[in-house]
């Protein structure tokens, strides 16, 4: 018996709280919408009896009441027709009414709140730029680039962006949200997260590494693709990988492009989504080992460049993707017609081919005779 009550006195108290937690829940403000017809379907058949309206004039009595507009063109003169005005429209409809607009309000802040903070699905997001995880440091710098650079590409800039992280919980910074970006609260290798990401509608997923500096953020990445393999998607992948090592492994998990994670040039990741495999040539071009960019000093004047090109590729002595002008000016990719003179050439070698020395390319390109 005594059990009895204080299993009852226990329930009482957690439905008190629950009530004060959820008082405006969807549900309750439904309850209350079905309350406030019942007394307008109630009083409109009251005024009909008693005042011998009919049914619209009844039904417009009644919603001017509850409104508290009160034209004044109909009113109930009856006394058991204001009778019960008082009790159904005063005592129990203007109420509701109240009510059910303060409850309509608060839903409408608490949902934009949890948008702002992450905690809806964006179950009608489709063809959607999935980026999942965000740099430990320097986060909102890194995105803000990275976004302004997806903004600008041809392809991508009117693509919805959306982030998974637990790194906002209090809601992206106003930079991002500006240009449209949204995200969900929560990790990636929790279960339920990428699902309410939309993965499986994504057209890109880029799965970034937490941590650039720690190699255990590679073991991050790959359960985050394994999820991702587990679901189904279509969209084009591209993961960062801190070790050389696991980049066959994530290709076998679904990624069709794999970059080191380089953080000050999210550039190099947006071109990478865009034009896949120029991950692979930008990178070479940052490390002596493979392909590997050099500086040949060297003075020419009034050289055609397509001449300088075709003369290197022909001799194999490197592809010329730039030049150093006599003003110390850096030029990459000039008109193919166009006559310059140098100071020194940029060239891209082989990691087979020997570097020319600049003697070798002045006789090569020099003037004949």
């Amino acid at each position: 018996m005594l059990l009895g009550k204080l299993i009852h006195r226990q329930t009482r108290s957690r439905l008190r709280y629950r009530k004060q937690v959820h008082l405006h829940a969807a549900k309750d403000l439904k309850r209350r919408f079905f309350m406030l017809a019942m007394v307008v379907a109630v009083h409109s058949i009251a005024m009909v009896y008693f005042e011998d309206l009919d049914w619209w004039q009844a039904f417009w009595l009644t919603m001017t009441s509850a409104s508290t507009t009160g034209y004044g063109d109909i009113s109930a003169a009856t006394f058991w027709g204001q009778f019960a005005t008082i009790v159904l429209i005063y005592g129990m409809g203007i109420t509701l009414l109240a009510q059910i607009a303060s409850d309509y309000v608060e839903i409408r802040i608490m949902r934009k709140e949890m948008k702002i903070k992450g905690r809806l699905e964006w179950s009608d997001m489709q063809d959607h730029l999935l980026i999942i995880n965000t740099p430990s440091t320097n986060t909102e710098r890194y995105l803000s680039l990275m976004v302004q650079q997806i903004c600008n590409t041809p392809g991508l800039d009117d693509v919805p962006i959306q982030i998974l992280t637990p790194k906002f919980p209090e809601g992206l910074p106003e930079t991002l949200r500006a240009k449209g970006v949204v995200h969900h609260t929560g990790d990636a290798t929790s279960p339920g997260m990428l699902n309410n990401a939309g993965v499986a509608n994504a057209k890109y997923i880029v799965v970034l590494s937490p941590d650039s500096l720690n190699a255990h953020s590679d073991s991050l990445v790959f359960d985050t693709l394994h999820r991702i393999q587990e679901i189904g998607t279509k969209a084009f992948i591209l993961a960062e990988a801190i070790d050389d090592a696991n980049r066959q492994r994530f290709r076998e998990a679904g990624a069709k492009a794999v970059i080191r994670p380089i953080r000050a040039y999210p550039e190099m990741l947006v071109r990478s989504i865009v034009a896949p495999g120029t991950e692979q040539v930008l990178e070479d071009l940052f490390r002596y080992q493979g392909d590997h960019t050099v500086r040949i000093n060297v003075s020419l004047y009034d050289v055609r460049w397509a001449d300088v090109v075709t003369q290197l590729i022909q001799r194999d002595m490197g592809t010329a993707i730039g030049f150093e002008d006599t003003m110390g000016n850096i030029v990459t990719h000039p008109k193919s017609s166009e006559h310059i003179s140098l100071n020194a050439l940029i060239l891209l070698i082989g990691e087979d081919q020997v570097t020319p020395t600049g003697e070798e390319v002045k006789v090569l390109l020099a003037p004949k005779n």
